[in-house]
């Protein structure tokens, strides 16, 4: 049977591109001389020239075309499969029903396939109509669904977040619901059918009918009911996080503040007993007193870097730039860690240039970055071991410059702080620059050193990076612009 032939059965095909349902012709071979666009639309095909002229079988998966032939027939010859599968324009299953019906007049035969796309519930989940409803109603993010950029449904959660009712929101734009810096690129995304072909996510600012902005992350994500383009949209609120964050952070800023006092007060009262009084003590007695200062200093270190990544995390965190000189706040931290040094027979070796550039920073971060540096270094140096500290300028250009975040034509100092230790497993180099992490779990330390090192580095538009093999120690290198550099 041909196009033409079908054509003298049915006159006036138009109205069968206005179904919601899709249907598809065959002949008497089985191969599908004609598709309406509803069709085309479920399984994802832009027109339906890819469905004309193939057998109807190749539609739908292997032996999925066995079940209409067990189907019981009604009184029409209607055999109806109605949890029947098709394959989409990917090769994709798409969960549908499908009738299909043989016909003859006038000495022809022919095959009418007739689709109706599933309710949108997962294959096979055996969820109700009724349970798809109540899990939209109870979900915690706010949830809507568009057509042309216009809310047809909205979850009880999204009318929570929004402050407008469902009968208020229909037929709203969304991005009308959105801060003005955020309308640009959310209407870009859902402008147009087929512009969006992926899932998209970004953090957004709601705007509430009380006038308030709520700050939440938006996903974006492509769906379609017949021939309708939609996008469903998921609204995450982040305030009650950040609320929580910044309560955090206070709470450590805090304590960390509270108990720089007494230990401080702490490390003097030792301090002055091991002066006046280690002549008079044995070995024993001065070792005590010697671990009771390392464990004090030790404290303190933690205390800084809590407090540091507490003002980082509340924006309260300034940088005093002036030009530094970084063999001088190299010395100054192993003055300081000295007790540590000494205690292992460490020995630290300088291998700066005479003639090594200063940089522009703020001095006292970077001895916070030499002082985590060296102490992570000096943990995992067996005793007798040598840690060495290298530094040279780097020219614009070089290739360790090629990273983003760094300022361009400009020249960089590059320090180097290698142990001899026992190295880090390579799939923890990635993440030991993130906050509370830890190759040993039971290790000394929080977590934060590397953490509040990255970030110091990086707000002097700088990097750092580790490099380490097992059984061969660890290196870690950072690089900072040089003061005059450009």
């Amino acid at each position: 049977m041909t196009a033409a032939s079908f054509e003298s059965i049915i006159q006036g095909r138009e109205f069968l591109d206005l179904l919601q349902e899709g249907v598809w012709v065959a002949d008497e071979r089985g191969v599908c001389v004609y598709a309406n666009q509803s069709l085309a639309a479920i399984l994802g095909y832009e027109n339906t020239t890819a469905l004309v002229g193939r057998p109807w079988h190749e539609f739908f998966p292997p032996r999925e075309p066995d079940r209409f032939l067990k189907a019981v027939p009604d009184s029409r010859d209607l055999r109806l499969v109605p949890d029947a599968l098709m394959l989409d324009k990917q090769g994709r299953p798409v969960p549908v029903s499908v009738g299909l019906s043989r016909h003859s007049s006038g000495g022809l035969t022919w095959y009418v396939g007739t689709v109706l796309a599933a309710a949108a519930s997962a294959e096979g989940s055996g969820l109700s109509e009724e349970t798809g409803r109540q899990l939209l109603a109870n979900a915690e993010d706010g949830i809507c669904i568009l057509r042309d950029g216009l809310v047809i449904n909205a979850n009880a959660r999204f009318e929570e977040l929004s402050g407008y009712q469902a009968n208020q929101l229909y037929g709203t734009p969304l991005v009308r619901l959105l801060s003005g810096r955020d309308r640009e690129v959310v209407a870009a995304a859902i402008a147009g059918p087929g512009r969006l072909s992926a899932p998209q996510s970004q953090r957004v600012a709601l705007s509430t009918r009380s006038g308030d902005e709520l700050t939440c992350e938006l996903r974006l994500v492509p769906s379609r009911e017949n021939s309708h383009a939609l996008v469903l949209v998921f609204l995450h609120d982040l305030s009650q996080m950040r609320r929580a964050e910044q309560s955090r952070t206070d709470f450590v800023a805090a304590v960390s503040h509270e108990l720089r006092t007494p230990l401080a007060a702490i490390k003097e009262s030792v301090s002055l007993a091991a002066e006046s009084a280690s002549p008079h003590l044995a070995e024993r007695e001065r070792r005590y007193l010697q671990i009771a200062q390392e464990e004090i200093s030790r404290l303190n270190r933690m205390i800084a870097n809590l407090l540091e990544a507490s003002r980082m995390e509340s924006g309260k965190f300034r940088l005093d730039l002036q030009e530094v000189d970084l063999a001088a706040i190299l010395e100054r931290s192993v003055a300081g860690l000295s007790l540590f040094i000494n205690r292992k027979k460490i020995a630290v070796e300088r291998l700066f240039p005479d003639a090594l550039p200063p940089v522009l920073g703020d001095a006292d971060r970077l001895l916070q970055v030499f002082n985590n540096l060296l102490d992570n270094a000096i943990k995992y140096t067996p005793a007798g071991g040598t840690i060495r500290v290298h530094a040279q300028p780097v020219e614009p250009g070089a290739p360790v410059l090629a990273e983003p975040g760094l300022l361009p034509n400009t020249a960089y100092v590059e320090v180097t702080v290698t142990d001899s230790g026992p190295g880090i497993p390579a799939e923890f180099l990635n993440r030991i620059f993130g906050k509370f992490e830890r190759v040993d779990p039971q290790g000394p330390g929080i977590g934060l050193g590397l953490a509040n090192v990255r970030a110091i580095v990086e707000l002097h538009y700088g990097r750092v990076w580790a490099r380490s093999a097992l059984g061969e120690g660890t290196s870690f290198s950072f690089v900072l612009p040089a003061k005059g550099g450009r």
